[in-house]
């Protein structure tokens, strides 16, 4: 698949599927399409979103003063929090022209618009000039990377020395599950080309320069949202089956594998093919 085509799937899928998320994820007041981070504290599921976004903050050190860069910043949730909590300027880049719009948006609902600003742009290859941030993010977007080691070397020229590398996402616990059917069911169903391993993540980052590089296993922090995502599994197949049955406008085959992705991507979390990683590395 070419590049651009890989890109546009990736486009047209949260097009296609933006109203299932605004029903099943809040996104209309949560910002967020990523697993929640579900700890002691959390007692709700827009507080497991947040606490996502508090636990990457908190792991790369993110101060007031940092420059940062939201790779992949879907409808800005991620660069709003950091400003509003922080102070910090956060600049956020994705594919869609339609996300831009919506997190320009929600920057203003959120009185943030000073702060933050939004580009569309690949984060693998930026315009942006040789050591432009202090910290590069990236929440459950990552796995989009058309090349994940083509994204660190990109991530580690923007970095300013000193500068961190977060990522939040899934990631297959052996390098070949990528081809295990429920694997390719799950991320299919999402549009995501392949996950990397741990190990590859961490030794691309070594590679390039990173220090300091720190891997955490938080798969058990984001089980709840993992079974939540199961269960909407069978109520988008319910649904999908009232639509044929009252002759209603059909799904789009794009929408039908969302929804069947939210089973497989349980069912390969709960036989431990894939692991939801927290990685933090620092530019030497």
């Amino acid at each position: 698949m070419q590049q651009n085509e890989y890109h546009q799937k990736i486009i047209d899928y949260y097009r296609d599927t933006e109203n299932a998320y605004k029903d099943s994820w809040d996104l209309k007041n949560s910002f967020a399409i990523h697993y929640g981070y579900w700890d002691e504290g959390v007692k709700s599921f827009p507080e497991s979103l947040l606490r996502m976004n508090a636990v990457m903050m908190q792991a790369a050190d993110i101060k007031p003063s940092d420059r940062v860069l939201d790779a992949g910043c879907g409808v800005g949730g991620s660069s709003i929090f950091l400003a509003s909590l922080l102070g910090c300027r956060v600049t956020g880049i994705t594919l869609s022209e339609r996300q831009i719009q919506q997190a320009t948006a929600n920057a203003q609902k959120k009185a943030v618009s000073d702060l933050v600003d939004f580009k569309v742009m690949d984060y693998s290859n930026t315009s942006f000039p040789d050591e432009s941030f202090d910290v590069l993010w990236g929440c459950e977007s990552i796995c989009y990377a058309d090349d994940k080691e083509k994204f660190i070397k990109e991530a580690y020229r923007l970095l300013k020395p000193g500068g961190r590398l977060v990522v939040a996402d899934g990631f297959v616990s052996d390098f070949a599950n990528n081809q295990n059917s429920i694997i390719r069911q799950w991320l299919d169903g999402w549009q995501v080309n392949y996950l990397e391993s741990p190990q590859r993540f961490e030794a691309f980052m070594k590679q390039e320069g990173f220090s300091g590089i720190v891997y955490k296993n938080i798969s058990k922090e984001t089980a709840h949202s993992s079974r939540r995502l199961y269960k909407y599994y069978f109520l988008g197949s319910l649904y999908l089956l009232w639509k044929k049955i009252n002759f209603s406008r059909p799904a789009t085959d794009m929408q039908k594998r969302n929804i069947r992705a939210c089973k497989f991507q349980y069912k390969g979390m709960k036989k431990g093919l894939w692991q939801y990683g927290l990685i933090v590395g620092t530019k030497r």
